[in-house]
């Protein structure tokens, strides 16, 4: 596989993508949560000064810990003030569904999601001459059993349909969740990551998915959050050989926290917390760059403000 990108030529399309950012507006959470995320506003302003911008962002699920309005309305007052006048494409998680309490109605969880950030479930734009779909994760609560999730029947076929439309152009799929075998754990034996093993952690009917993106050759770029991955976790990003085409998975991470006993943890009367920072801590986003043949796969460290490592895998 080539290493370096095309020599002299210019991109189809920039594209940035942050993982899961679990916005949260109670005190002690937004604290710690401002004080993480400070690095990583800082450097992306600057890069976005002194390098191209994007043409767009896109964060796919759990901008919010849980599906309350004030979360969704913090998280969209800080990414438009990152942001300025950068188009920014969300995706709904299992987080934007969540109620502690359960005291709310699924339907007015899913309407806060909406007329907060005035995108459907599942969408599709094109930018420039590349498509791109956003799919929606289900509410684990509707699944027969909670832990065990499927991709939705009408999800499914919304993939396929959109594909067809864009059959003509590379097209990045967006999906919360990992396919089932891709992103791993860093030590199985600790069980240092939540991981594509897991039920609940990748769909029971990822095969199905798969059969999808192997009908369609433009399916290039397959985008997922949802596991914290930890830095180097195996298969953070892996290319797979699906029908007469390959496709490239790529799990982005969390700018929050990564690994899965790290995060924000109260004491044991609830009054104080501490940030539990991963080994290595790094604070990661992704920078996607997609030429004719190739695509570029950077991931940055905020923290170090360096390039951790560059990917270059085939595109349709």
């Amino acid at each position: 596989m080539n290493t370096t990108p095309p020599m002299g030529q210019r991109p189809l399309l920039h594209c940035w993508i942050i993982g899961d950012l679990h916005y949260r507006a109670l005190p002690m959470w937004s604290e710690a949560h401002t004080q993480r995320l400070a690095p990583m506003f800082e450097d992306l302003h600057t890069l976005w000064q002194t390098e191209d911008r994007p043409n767009f962002c896109v964060s796919p699920g759990d901008l919010v810990e849980t599906y309350a309005l004030e979360n969704h309305q913090m998280a969209k007052t800080n990414l438009e003030a990152l942001l300025g006048d950068i188009p920014f494409y969300p995706g709904i998680g299992n987080h934007e569904y969540y109620d502690p309490d359960d005291a709310k109605p699924i339907d007015q969880r899913i309407e806060t999601y909406l007329t907060t950030w005035n995108k459907p479930l599942r969408y599709a734009w094109k930018a420039s001459e590349v498509a791109c779909i956003m799919l929606d994760y289900p509410d684990p609560a509707t699944q027969t059993d909670p832990t065990h999730i499927d991709v939705m029947p009408q999800t499914l076929a919304y993939l396929d349909a959109t594909l067809t439309a864009y059959a003509a152009y590379p097209t990045l799929i967006f999906l919360h969740c990992p396919l089932r075998n891709t992103v791993l754990d860093r030590d199985p034996e600790q069980h240092r990551d939540y991981n594509s093993l897991q039920n609940f952690f990748s769909p029971e009917n990822s095969q199905a998915v798969r059969d999808i993106l192997a009908q369609h050759p433009n399916a290039c770029l397959y985008f997922s959050g949802h596991t914290h991955s930890g830095w180097e976790a195996p298969y953070l990003v892996s290319t797979e050989e699906l029908g007469s085409h390959p496709i490239t998975f790529v799990n982005v991470m969390s700018p929050w926290y990564t690994g899965r006993r790290t995060g924000l943890r109260k004491s044991e009367d609830g009054s104080t917390t501490r940030y539990i920072p991963d080994v290595p801590n790094v604070l990661p986003t992704f920078s996607i760059r997609i030429y004719r043949h190739q695509a570029s796969i950077r991931v940055r460290d905020h923290h170090s403000k360096q390039w951790l490592k560059e990917w270059i895998v085939p595109c349709f």
